[in-house]
């Protein structure tokens, strides 16, 4: 078995590629990027200019979807998709929540503040290879609040979002989050306090949404088996 994951370390979707090898206890490779660095090196050696990306076993996988997919289809143990196929579609619905609209709308929010940091080039780097704009920051970031009070609301009802046990669908939820609150703390997630100051947005301080950056926190405690560190 010949695994190697390209990540940029504090990515929710390289952490979330990262905590589903280590469930599955499988041994891989770690190699970083750095956003405008290695973006070059990255498009020549792969044809992609985002990460994760994961070799696995000859085939190349540019997409933290498909990672999992690629996980689960060859080491099936410990299962982190249910059986059952309404479970399953709902795990699955889970995930493309987080991926597809919870962390892209909130990144919109991680631009916007790296913009008012002047952080260059970045800030203008970022802004255009995602599309971000004061219009779309403030558009998505009302549909973003009413998607994490219904989140909040589900999870007030257990410690899983489907079913009883731990799935891919909480994995996924958990470390998108990061875009919201940030990483969780020091004991669970190594960060440097530059880095940790640019990820979370300004709803993430409500008292409101507390309940959920807990269950966020302690699912890392009971799941992740050890703090996360860069490699």
């Amino acid at each position: 078995m010949n695994l190697e994951l390209i990540e940029l370390y504090p990515s929710p979707f390289s952490e979330r590629v990262r905590w589903v090898l280590e469930i599955k206890r499988l041994p891989y490779r770690r190699r970083s990027y750095q956003p405008l660095a290695d973006e070059a090196q990255l498009r020549e050696q792969t044809g992609h200019t985002t990460v994760p990306v994961f070799f696995a076993d000859g085939e190349l996988i540019g997409d933290s979807n498909a990672a999992l997919e690629w996980i689960e289809t060859h080491h099936p143990a410990p299962a982190l998709l249910p059986t059952d196929p309404t479970e399953r579609l709902q795990v699955r619905a889970m995930e493309l929540s987080a991926t597809e609209a919870l962390a892209p709308w909130a990144r919109l929010g991680f631009i916007g503040r790296v913009k008012t940091r002047g952080l260059q080039p970045l800030a203008d780097h970022f802004a255009t290879k995602y599309a971000w704009s004061p219009q779309r920051e403030a558009g998505t970031g009302r549909v973003l609040r009413a998607f994490l009070d219904d989140l909040n609301e589900t999870l007030a009802a257990g410690r899983y979002l489907v079913g009883d046990t731990l799935t891919r669908a909480d994995v996924t939820v958990a470390v998108m989050l990061a875009t919201v609150f940030g990483h969780p703390p020091d004991d669970l997630f190594v960060l440097d306090a530059r880095m940790r100051s640019m990820f979370g947005l300004p709803c993430g301080d409500e008292p409101a949404l507390e309940s959920l950056r807990r269950w966020r926190d302690d699912l890392y405690r009971r799941h992740r088996g050890g703090r996360v560190a860069p490699a």
